[in-house]
């Protein structure tokens, strides 16, 4: 089993949630890309976006990415962005990624009341997940060994089934 794992996916999907808990059953490290650069930074990603841009959160989100891609094992939680970047798509390559794809319904329940969200503030929530959904949905599919639906399943039933699928 290869023991370099991204997750990726969309707002909501749970990629922090099934990272810690998939380093637990699997005893291997976990990292948050949004938890590691908003402690960095000493800033929230909604702050960073706000002071800067979503350029310059996509730049740091790459930078720490390729720092910890260099580590021997690990899950790594991504920001539901990191696919866009081509250099991102390589370093994804050194491992096995885990798209955890969820429906445009569900997405939308586990999300409409957090507003720390920077892609949704002032936004219509609805049309924003779908226009993000039509951008980035094939490339989290195309950068992908293994994909799991997570909209109708428990959290352990989602660690089980990519258990299940990396042996």
């Amino acid at each position: 089993m290869n023991k370099k794992i991204f997750l990726v996916g969309p707002m909501g999907s749970g990629k922090s949630t099934i990272g810690r808990l998939l380093a637990k059953r699997l005893e291997l490290p976990h990292y948050d890309l949004d938890a590691i650069i908003e402690k960095e930074q000493g800033k929230t990603i909604s702050e960073i976006f706000e002071e800067y841009n979503e350029e310059h959160f996509r730049n740091l989100e790459s930078k720490v990415l390729m720092e910890y891609s260099m580590l021997d094992e690990f899950i790594v939680s991504t920001g539901g962005g990191a696919i866009l970047r081509k250099d991102n798509q390589k370093i994804f390559k050194i491992g096995c990624v885990v798209y955890l794809r969820i429906s445009l319904q569900t997405q939308y329940h586990r999300i409409k009341n957090r507003s720390h969200r920077p892609l949704l503030e002032n936004k219509n929530i609805k049309t924003t997940i779908k226009k993000l959904d039509n951008i980035r949905g094939e490339i989290y599919q195309k950068v992908s060994n293994i994909e799991v639906d997570v909209s109708n399943l428990t959290k352990e039933d989602v660690v089980s089934n990519i258990i299940n699928k990396l042996n």
